[in-house]
């Protein structure tokens, strides 16, 4: 993967892990990822530093999706109107 492919990577992670935390479902799942101290728009960083930091994403987001009820996160309007999905009918 090209540093630029990383870069953009990380910057879709880092705006999934805004909507989540918008969505009040992040509790401290992105400590580690925060003390890197680097953000996506840091192009001088090394790619190894932006590869990190997009492992680190993808452990807390999927910490959150494990740990929380599929449903009840369908049902969340902060998510929905984030993702733009409608509201799931169960019968």
């Amino acid at each position: 993967m090209q540093k630029e492919e990383v870069l953009v990577l990380h910057l879709v992670l880092f705006n999934v892990k805004r909507i989540l935390e918008n969505a009040g479902l992040a509790n401290g799942h992105f400590k580690a990822y925060e003390s890197l101290g680097i953000s996506p728009v840091q192009v001088n960083r090394s790619k190894a530093d932006h590869k990190k930091a997009v492992l680190l994403l993808c452990r807390g987001i999927s910490e959150i999706l494990k740990n929380s009820n599929p449903e009840k996160l369908s049902q969340n309007p902060r998510l929905r109107e984030a993702f733009n999905t409608p509201k799931l009918i169960v019968r």
